[in-house]
C-alpha cells in the first residue's frame, strides 16, 4: 500500500503534470470505487490544485472535489491517451487529450474514488489525525496523543486516527529507527523514548520522501531497512531481522536493536493484537 512518501511524490507529480487543464469526460469504469452518490457532469471543470491528506489525495475543480484513496493496489498515472483495459476503474480525459487513469489490478476492488460539492464537508477526510511532517507536530502533541491512544506502538503508529498517513512499512521502519518493540505499550513511553519516537517519525518519513523522489514508486522499496527483509542482517547489529506473523500480514524487527534480545511469539491466532 503507498503510504504518505509515495503518496506526497504522486501528489508533485500530478499537481505539476495537471494544474490549469480542463476536463473533457470524467468516467467511473468499475461503479464500486465510487463511494458516494454523484450525478453531475465535470466537463470544463479546471484542476485548481492537488493536495494530500493522510492517505488521501485531492483534486481540487471549480465546484468539485474529487478525492482517491488507492488502498492496496490502486495507481495513477498520465498518459498520451486513454487506454480502455480490464484494471482501469476511472479515468479523467482532458481537453488536450491527456488522460489521468486511475487502475487496480488484481480482483480485490478496495480503490475508492469519492466526488463532492466544493464546500461540503469530506467527514473521513475530517477525522484523520495529524500530518507528522507538519511544523506543529511536535513532543507536546506526540505524548498527548500517546496518553490518549492506550495501546500498542505499532497500532498507534498505523491508526489514521492520531497520526495520518502512516501504514505498516513504515511503521516498522519507525519503531526500529527508535528502538522500540512494536508491542511496547504507549503509555510506557519515558521522556528519552518518547524523543526517539518523534525524531524516528520525521527522519523516516522525510528521508522516504527523498528517496521515492529518486527512485520512484515500487512496492519493494529497496531503500527501507528491516520491512520486508526477513533473516537479513539489521543494518545496525547485523542480528537476523525477525518478523511476527498476523492473518493480514507480517511485522519485522530486530531482536537485538528493538527486544532485547527476546524473540517475539507468533500472533497469527491472537486476539489481543488491535489492527490500526
Amino acid at each position: 500500500m503507498p503510504e504518505l512518501p509515495e503518496l506526497e511524490v504522486i501528489k508533485e507529480h500530478l499537481l505539476s503534470e495537471l494544474t490549469g487543464k480542463r476536463i473533457d469526460r470524467f468516467r467511473i469504469l468499475k461503479p464500486y470505487a465510487l463511494k458516494n452518490l454523484f450525478d453531475d457532469d465535470l466537463h470544463d471543470e479546471e484542476i485548481r490544485a492537488i493536495t494530500r491528506r493522510g492517505k488521501y489525495l485531492m483534486i481540487h475543480l471549480d465546484a468539485f472535489t474529487i478525492v482517491l484513496h488507492l488502498m492496496l493496489r490502486g495507481r495513477v498515472r498520465t498518459t498520451d491517451r486513454c487506454r480502455m483495459r480490464k484494471s482501469l476503474a476511472a479515468f479523467i480525459q482532458f481537453t488536450d487529450g491527456i488522460c489521468l487513469e486511475l487502475e487496480e489490478p488484481g480482483t480485490q476492488k478496495m480503490v475508492k474514488i469519492y466526488v463532492y460539492q466544493k464546500d461540503d464537508r469530506i467527514p473521513h477526510i475530517e477525522r484523520l489525525g495529524h500530518e507528522p511532517l507538519a511544523p506543529g507536530f511536535d513532543a507536546r502533541t506526540l505524548r498527548s496523543l500517546l496518553q490518549r491512544a492506550s495501546c500498542q506502538l505499532r497500532s498507534f503508529l498505523r491508526s489514521q486516527k492520531y497520526i495520518a498517513g502512516i501504514g505498516s512499512a513504515y511503521a516498522d521502519e519507525i519503531l526500529w529507527m527508535a528502538k522500540l518493540s512494536p508491542f511496547k505499550h504507549t503509555a510506557s513511553l519515558e521522556e528519552q523514548e518518547l524523543a526517539r519516537l518523534l525524531r524516528a517519525i520525521k527522519d523516516v518519513l522525510r528521508d522516504a520522501v527523498v528517496q521515492v523522489r529518486r527512485h520512484g514508486y515500487s512496492e519493494k522499496r529497496d531503500f527501507l531497512h528491516i520491512h520486508g527483509k526477513k533473516d537479513m542482517p539489521c543494518p545496525h547489529c547485523g542480528t537476523r531481522i525477525l518478523t511476527v506473523s498476523f492473518s493480514r500480514g507480517d511485522v519485522y524487527y530486530c531482536p537485538d536493536c528493538q527486544t532485547r534480545g527476546r524473540k517475539l511469539k507468533d500472533r497469527r491466532m491472537s486476539k489481543f493484537y488491535r489492527k490500526g
